[in-house]
């Protein structure tokens, strides 16, 4: 081998070893594109690939989610080594997932609420009745608490003869966390007179239909449901007949806004992925 290669090889063989060794690395020495565990100093993993960096922050992408996590906050840098099991730093408490706006949460109502005896503010419950999963990890297990407050009710004749009843969720408790989200579903009565559903005031705009009753008793969802402002799915509900969910109720929500979730970290199962 001539000499300049066996130098080159060389230096190239203690940078591996520097990465695949190293219980920390300076971050700005690591390229972009390189595989790397970031832990937070409150013991929070992340894991991915390098996606770039500034005075303030790295951006770590995994998957189709992209991560930014503050300089001040990082208690450990690691780059993974292609090939080689993960060995998940000592410092490392829980994995960070980020569950992305627009995620589909499928509900069962806890709390039965109605547009004839439900009042502005009244606190609700429902649980998930489908798993969340990001990356193809369970982050939501399916029965974790939803809280959620009835925002806006009208009993019928009040608003142009029609019951309206609204609804905002505002947080999630999984694994004995408690996670803030914004999703929420607004049904309004079907009017005595013919008009397009898009005539239907709920809502700040127009946008893509987010959410949909999917079943449940007396006052089900006969008509179409379309997109509404912040977020919130209109259901037209039965002609002249009060906006009532029932306790055991299903529908689906959509989140407005991503939310971060911890799971804890299992060592034997990231080491053998």
């Amino acid at each position: 081998m001539k000499p300049q290669k066996t130098l080159v090889a060389i230096a190239l063989l203690a940078i591996g070893i520097t990465y695949g060794c190293a219980s920390r690395v300076d971050v700005d020495e690591v390229p972009v594109g390189t595989a790397v565990q970031v832990v937070r100093q409150d013991g929070g993993l992340v894991e991915g690939t390098l996606s770039g960096r500034d005075e303030k922050a790295v951006a770590v992408k995994s998957g189709k989610t992209t991560r930014s996590v503050p300089r001040a906050e990082i208690a450990d840098v690691k780059v993974v080594p292609a090939g080689r099991p993960l060995d998940v730093p000592p410092v490392a408490k829980f994995r960070e997932y980020l569950v992305p706006e627009g995620t589909a949460l499928k509900l069962t109502l806890g709390t039965s609420v109605s547009s004839e005896t439900s009042h502005a503010g009244d606190r609700i419950e429902a649980t998930l009745a489908e798993a969340v999963r990001v990356d193809d990890v369970e982050v939501l297990p399916e029965g974790s608490v939803i809280h959620g407050t009835v925002t806006d009710v009208e009993s019928g004749g009040k608003v142009k003869g029609r019951a309206l009843l609204a609804i905002h969720f505002d947080s999630v408790e999984a694994r004995q966390e408690r996670y803030p989200i914004a999703a929420g579903v607004a049904a309004e009565a079907k009017s005595t007179k013919k008009k397009d559903a898009a005539t239907i005031g709920i809502g700040a705009g127009a946008g893509a239909i987010i959410g949909a009753v999917l079943g449940g008793g007396k006052g089900a969802a006969t008509g179409a449901a379309i997109g509404g402002g912040g977020g919130t799915a209109v259901v037209l509900m039965t002609e002249g007949k009060p906006v009532e969910f029932h306790a055991g109720s299903r529908m689906t929500v959509h989140l407005t806004k991503a939310v971060d979730v911890r799971v804890p970290v299992s060592r034997s199962t990231l080491a053998s992925r």
